[in-house]
């Protein structure tokens, strides 16, 4: 029981500061070959079904967890925690406020809720979380997303099917920071001698709602369309930008969490906006490929302004809905399809 579990909709909580205490931060992203039949019993039927599987997940894995943080995010996985309060068995559940805005009275709320993380854990689990514990959480984070970095670069230029890139950043988020590093280590030598980029594909920036599990990103393969950029936060945004290592520590994470590109239900959405032209400018892209998971209230609200704004430069786009579900959607292939052979 070395792991902290927690979720979040949009990258809002500092990992980091479960690191600096000692424990493996671990991403519930639930499992979409099991049944939300358990959850179903808690949860209504219109919640997005990521979110009853992240639900499901706690409820059979729960007991093998030092405890839970739930970061604020979307409705459905905010209102997860007062049904967690009354039927998860966790030693420890925490309710993590991250802030809906971004200016520097959301920073002095973000830093007095990380400190108030802080005291939580020290409490709780009688550890000592100094300043250079965090310090050197923040150190190995980076290092990890300097490999991701790395890793992703390579998409453009070398065969990298889009199942090994979700793996890779899959890899990062239930395991021992330090063991993540050895590995993503072992996947660049390995992506380094890959073949070139394969010249049947099309390049694709993918944006819209996470995608957690591989079964779909081999749907977008198949139909010859290869991620070579993206804006997840299982993804691109989880490493586009390094935490500052100088300075006040939890200061540095507050400005960091604050000023990752978010969905329009937290005031990002220009910021996004620009996150995705400046991806556009710097990497050439075949056409954009946006998605929304059925229920997903955070891209779905957005995704209209989004994918306009891509459109009025000049871009080709395809948008559709996906169900949560590992099995191919020939809807979707045969749309896909279709698209790629307009590019």
């Amino acid at each position: 029981m070395n792991k902290i579990a927690f979720f979040d909709s949009s990258h809002d909580l500092p990992e980091e500061i479960i690191s600096a205490a000692g424990y493996i931060p671990y991403k519930i992203l639930g499992d979409v070959h099991a049944s939300n039949e358990p959850a179903d019993q808690y949860l209504q039927n219109f919640f997005c079904p990521a979110a009853k599987s992240f639900f499901t997940e706690a409820l059979h894995k729960s007991g093998d967890w030092s405890g839970i943080v739930v970061a604020q995010g979307c409705n459905t996985t905010n209102r997860h925690f007062d049904v967690w309060k009354m039927h998860i068995k966790t030693p420890f559940l925490y309710w993590f406020n991250a802030p809906v805005k971004n200016d520097e009275i959301a920073l002095g709320f973000m830093k007095k809720e990380i400190k108030a993380f802080i005291d939580a854990l020290e409490s709780f689990f009688k550890v000592k979380i100094g300043d250079d514990k965090i310090r050197e959480s923040i150190r190995v984070a980076n290092e990890i997303k300097k490999l991701l970095q790395k890793l992703s670069a390579m998409r453009s230029t070398k065969d990298i099917p889009n199942r090994d890139y979700l793996q890779a950043i899959l890899v990062t988020l239930q395991q021992n920071r330090m063991d993540a590093v050895a590995s993503l280590e072992q996947i660049s030598r390995e992506w380094s001698a890959r073949p070139a980029f394969p010249s049947g594909k099309k390049k694709a920036l993918l944006t819209g709602s996470d995608v957690s599990y591989p079964e779909w990103m081999d749907t977008l393969d198949k139909c010859d369309v290869r991620v070579v950029r993206d804006d997840l936060s299982i993804g691109e945004r989880y490493f586009s930008g390094l935490i500052p290592e100088s300075g006040d520590p939890i200061e540095s994470l507050a400005r960091y969490y604050l000023n990752i590109p978010r969905p329009a239900t937290k005031p990002g959405l220009r910021g996004r906006i620009e996150f995705l032209k400046s991806i556009l400018r710097t990497t050439p892209i075949d056409g954009i490929v946006s998605q929304n998971l059925k229920f997903c209230e955070p891209f779905a609200y957005d995704s209209v302004s989004v994918n306009n704004a891509l459109k009025e430069d000049g871009h080709k786009l395809i948008h559709f809905e996906r169900e949560f579900t590992p099995v191919t959607d020939q809807q979707i292939v045969t749309r896909l399809t279709a698209f790629t052979e307009t590019l």
